[in-house]
């Protein structure tokens, strides 16, 4: 990196050599540690002030002191964690030091010791200027903080000469943020060095999620302080706070995701990887989507009083529409995430032969997790790609042996039934794929003994089988569900008889406690079971009504839960659990099928007698092992959020296919790139935040963070019922037509994805319910008062 040296820069001269670790290393430790965010508060509380001070506030005394505590060395150790960290923390105290400009120039101009010093020292202190003003020695540009700053960044877009200019004067302007921006004069340059394409998109794409980390930390101390207010609202003399719940939640969710996005692409800058600016410019896409909505609602919630300058909440909504503008203003030469997905080719080769690149960066899932992701898309290359020495049966082959037909390519393979399979029809598992699978032992991970596989390993397998489509789902699904259920509870009997067959992936067992009008709702139950005799072990009958499953058509067995006792005080006491074969007399099957193709079935129950062996548990102790079956949802919540990545990457590959994106993609900055955007940043979203449920971080709590699974329960059913319609809008008309119609994109394979998006939404429970009351009761969480 070539560095030319002007006028007053003659003093670092000289001063070459490796650069040094600065003070902020010695002092407050790594980023990562939730003290640094601590100790950054209070004293940005100490020298700065509360959002409240942001128009009077000393930012001349909060950067003399923020050098010392070396939070412009930052760069130099090229420590984006800790900038970033700060600049949430900034942003919660509507204050706009600009520590991100700080890093990028101290990264820019690492070579000269000498420079990178003084700026990390703040001898000199650095702003960015807002694109479209000519930011030339003479001219006038706009600039944040310039009564402060000394020296403007000026970035070229693509590449080309970078200067480090010095401001000659600065005028106040009228804007929207505060402290005002300044129309700065600048004169000759400090420094000046030829800048890659390469390196100036790193550059803007770093001051880009540094702003979005700022309004991000605006958002959520508004958001707090609007719930600050909520718990001590009251009208006609009753609390009302209450009525903010579900709203507090949507927002604290949409929150969530956007820590979850920039911790992801703090981590793939710090491990270098290739996808880090995809991960950047997914974390700004969310932010710029929900503080806008954040911030309203919060200036809203405290009313009349949060319009006064005495209150934080509008120097917040001013720090919020400052960052979000220069968002605005600062595009990244590589692009939004849209642009990246669309024009930038996917690394094949890091996913096996044959097998579909994946759209968006993976997660990480740590080393036992990742061993599992690789051995899935080894399986799957081997399903869906070229034959390979290393074959499911391990046989390299003999010379005399007729050669097999070679499969088409998952990543070429178009047709639509394939395209199809994870969306409608039954999804009948490949006796051959499945064979191979347990021959891995992926059906008994999580519950076969000591060691048996991992959180990370068994959401690792899930993730990888309904992203690459692997014909194991449903034995896959019981084997997780039950497994462990009947591990635990089951008797000698029934272990050494029903444990095999689910290692083996050969038993199907539906679910048997849903009902149309409650879902599963232990006080709903509508099964009942009365022994025969008065003995311990005599027969069951077993009655019941219009119990609804998903595939008791094609299970062996159906877990019922029956009530064995009406006279208990607990709806969740006088429950027994029956293992219930399908084919036993009086069981009675009513399938029917959805518009997609998908099948169900109505169960009803006319006197079916069964053994007391095919209880599971105690009698009226059902409710242990119907939680035991529970405590695989985090597991099981990545399910929708691979599925729909999957469509995602389906829907690039089609948009992508030719020399380049097709016109139906648009040209950057179109409508049908902001909705590609949006499908993108919400799937990612889903994605961290079913990862954050189900896998601990390290060092955190054993148990799964209660509000991470459920936002990915509820943002996962509102994106899958909205992909159908975006997915629509980005392929055009043709994609309403069915599998082999001419025209139809993807061989008709998307049209089946159109149909299934309404049903995500009542799931379980319906979106009202998942939103207000479905485990975390928004209301007493967040402290408020109990709806009138």
């Amino acid at each position: 990196m070539h560095v030319s040296h002007r006028d007053g820069f003659e003093g670092f001269a000289g001063d070459e050599g490796p650069a040094g670790g600065g003070v902020f290393g010695e002092a407050e430790g790594h980023a990562g540690d939730e003290g640094f965010a601590e100790v950054a508060a209070g004293l940005v509380a100490r020298y700065w002030g509360g959002a409240a001070a942001a128009p009077t506030g000393d930012l001349d005394r909060l950067w003399e002191m923020g050098a010392g505590h070396g939070w412009f060395d930052l760069g130099r150790e090229d420590d984006l964690a800790a900038s970033i960290t700060l600049a949430r923390v900034l942003g919660r105290a509507a204050c706009p030091l600009p520590v991100t400009a700080g890093f990028v120039a101290a990264r820019l101009f690492a070579e000269h010791v000498g420079l990178a010093t003084a700026i990390g020292d703040g001898g000199i202190r650095v702003a960015t200027a807002l694109p479209g003003d000519p930011g030339m020695p003479g001219a006038g540009c706009l600039v944040e903080a310039g009564d402060v700053v000394g020296h403007v960044l000026h970035l070229p877009p693509g590449g080309g000469p970078m200067g480090l200019y010095r401001i000659e004067a600065v005028d106040p302007v009228e804007d929207v943020a505060a402290p005002g921006w300044t129309r700065a004069r600048l004169g000759s340059a400090l420094a000046c060095l030829e800048l890659s394409a390469a390196d100036a998109d790193r550059a803007v794409t770093v001051l880009r999620l540094g702003w979005a980390a700022r309004a991000l930390g605006a958002a959520e101390r508004a958001a707090g302080s609007a719930l600050a207010h909520a718990r001590v609202r009251t009208r006609a003399g009753e609390p009302v706070g209450a009525f903010a719940a579900m709203r507090q939640r949507a927002d604290r969710m949409e929150l969530e995701a956007g820590d979850l996005l920039i911790a992801d692409a703090v981590r793939r800058y710090a491990e270098g990887a290739d996808d880090w600016a995809i991960a950047a410019e997914l974390a700004v896409a969310q932010i710029r989507r929900v503080a806008p909505r954040v911030r309203f609602g919060a200036h809203h919630e405290p009313a009349v009083a949060g319009c006064s300058d005495e209150h934080e909440t509008p120097w917040l909504f001013h720090r919020v529409r400052a960052d979000l503008a220069c968002l605005r203003a600062f595009a990244a030469p590589g692009g939004d995430a849209a642009d990246r997905l669309l024009e930038e080719a996917p690394d094949a080769a890091a996913h096996g032969t044959g097998v579909r690149p994946s759209a968006l960066p993976d997660p990480w899932l740590g080393p036992d997790g990742e061993a599992v992701r690789e051995a899935c898309r080894k399986v799957a290359a081997r399903r869906w790609g070229a034959t390979t020495p290393d074959s499911a049966s391990g046989s390299e082959g003999s010379p005399d042996a007729e050669p097999e037909p070679e499969p088409e390519p998952e990543s070429e393979r178009e047709d639509g039934r394939f395209l199809a399979a994870s969306v409608g029809g039954d999804g009948v598992d490949d006796p051959v794929v499945v064979a191979e699978a347990a021959g891995l032992g992926w059906f008994a991970l999580g519950w076969s003994g000591e060691g048996s596989g991992t959180a990370a390993e068994r959401f690792a397998l899930r993730q990888e089988v309904c992203r690459h489509r692997l014909p194991i789902l449903d034995a896959l699904t019981t084997a997780t569900v039950f497994g462990p259920a009947i591990a635990r509870y089951g008797s000698t009997e029934q272990r050494a008889r029903l444990l095999p067959a689910l290692r083996e992936g050969t038993m199907r067992i539906a679910l048997g406690y849903r009902w149309s009008e409650a879902d599963f709702d232990p006080a709903a139950v509508r099964a009942s079971a009365v022994r025969t005799g008065a003995g311990e072990r005599d027969d069951w009958i077993l009655t019941g009504a219009r119990i609804w499953t998903a595939d008791a058509h094609r299970a062996d067995r159906m877990w019922l839960v029956a009530r064995t006792d009406a006279d208990v005080e607990s709806a969740r006491a006088g429950l027994t659990v029956f293992l219930v074969p399908t084919d036993a007399p009086g069981v009675v099957l009513r399938p029917h099928r959805t518009p997609a193709g998908e099948s169900g079935c109505i169960v009803l129950l006319d006197e079916v007698r069964v053994s007391d062996s095919a209880r599971i548990g105690a009698v009226g102790g059902g409710w242990a092992p119907v939680a035991e079956t529970f405590a695989a949802e985090p597991i099981l919540l990545g399910d929708v959020a691979a599925t729909l990545h999957r469509r995602l990457t389906d829907v690039i590959a089609l948009l992508r296919a030719g020399a380049g994106p097709r016109p139906a993609a648009g040209a950057r900055g179109s409508a049908a790139r902001a909705a590609l955007a949006e499908l993108a940043v919400r799937t990612q979203a889903v994605r961290l935040l079913a990862t954050a449920a189900a896998v601990p971080a390290p060092g955190g709590p054993a148990e799964h963070p209660r509000p991470h699974a459920s936002a990915a329960r509820v943002l996962g059913a509102e994106l899958a019922a909205d992909f159908g319609p975006i997915g629509l809008e980005l392929l055009g008309p043709a994609a309403v037509l069915g599998t082999g119609a001419p025209g139809a994109p993807g061989a008709g394979g998307f049209e089946p994805e159109l149909w299934p998006a309404p049903s995500h939404t009542p799931a379980g429970d319906t979106d009202d319910l998942r939103h207000d009351l479905h485990h975390d009761r928004p209301a007493h969480s967040f402290g408020l008062p109990a709806r009138l």
